[in-house]
């Protein structure tokens, strides 16, 4: 299993604004209103013609809104062509604070994901959100200055990239990479999951279990690889999915949430639902571990790039078996 070979950096960019106005956001996964604003104004920073559909677009291999938001896949792709769609280049980690309302002089605080090339884009990116700021987000179009942005590495460490009033832009230098993943020399380990997960096996959607959510990981990880990073995972795909059967959930804290919201600029009804909640699994994780450690950057499940799917590991704290699946 070739995943430590494999070089798919990250750049985790954490973004503090400052509110200038009231700003209204939703209760529950901000990151859908933070990906749609972004998108928009991305879009209005770099699409030429503001009409045509990005499936039909001559210049989308250039365009940067078409690789971030609307990713084809290559024509010359040797591998992975019977895919209907490819993962998008970017994870929101949104705030999780519940709250609904940021007065002025307040901050939001959220982490944007960067994968592979789509580092490129961070100047477009950077435009787009101080455009943002200038234009409003949420209902009523609160607006907001950047306050500061800092880049993470994978040991906890934070550089700056940007501080308020200053028009100076540092690029991003610090990676996220495999190599920062401490071994793990336990038979155990605790996942937390603090935005929905919603994982989906033979067309139903599904409790994570070890099983389900590697072979979700393991899906994710390989098409961001090759699309993003050049590199696909060389992996017997088949026996890692079976060999993840064999780690059992011996005990799971998880409760099913489930919250519709109108977003009234789109006309469209947003269905959030999914597990929160934690899980302790135990057998021979050691195969597994990579896969775990980088998909608390890339989330996993349906809707990983907009937040859902988020979570934490960590070691068990107790032995207590409260229920399996």
């Amino acid at each position: 299993m070739i995943i430590n070979d494999c070089s798919c950096p990250l750049w985790q960019l954490r973004f503090i604004l400052e509110a200038e106005e009231v700003i209204r956001l939703p209760r529950m996964n901000k990151g859908i209103t933070l990906r749609g604003a972004f998108g928009t104004s991305l879009r209005n920073l770099v699409c030429a013609d503001k009409k045509a559909s990005c499936e039909t677009c001559q210049i989308h291999g250039e365009c940067p809104y078409g690789v971030v938001f609307a990713p084809r896949i290559p024509e010359e792709a040797e591998r992975l062509r019977l895919n209907r769609d490819i993962p998008r280049p970017f994870v929101i980690k949104p705030p999780l604070d519940g709250k609904e309302a940021y007065e002025p002089g307040e901050p939001i605080c959220f982490d944007l994901v960067l994968v592979g090339s789509c580092r490129n884009l961070f100047p477009y990116v950077m435009v787009s959100f101080n455009e943002l700021g200038r234009r409003g987000i949420g209902a009523g179009r609160g607006r907001f200055k950047i306050g500061h942005v800092e880049c993470l590495d994978g040991l906890g460490d934070t550089w700056k990239v940007m501080e308020a009033g200053d028009n100076l832009v540092h690029t991003p230098q610090q990676e996220i990479h495999l190599g920062q993943a401490l071994e793990l020399n336990e038979n155990r380990v605790r996942v937390r999951f603090v935005t929905p997960v919603l994982l989906k096996e033979k067309g139903k959607w599904v409790r994570p279990a070890f099983g389900a959510l590697m072979r979700r990981l393991r899906d994710r990880i390989n098409a961001l690889s090759y699309f993003y990073c050049g590199k696909p995972l060389e992996m017997d795909f088949r026996g890692f999915g079976e060999r993840a059967e064999k780690v059992r959930t011996v005990s799971h804290d998880l409760q099913w949430v489930e919250e519709r919201r109108y977003s009234k600029n789109r006309d469209i009804t947003h269905n959030l639902k999914g597990y929160v909640g934690e899980a302790i699994y135990e057998g021979e994780l050691k195969e597994f571990w990579p896969f775990l450690w980088l998909g608390q950057y890339l989330h996993v499940g349906k809707a990983a790039a907009f937040g859902q799917g988020w979570y934490e590991v960590g070691k068990p704290d107790t032995t207590e078996e409260r229920s399996s699946i």
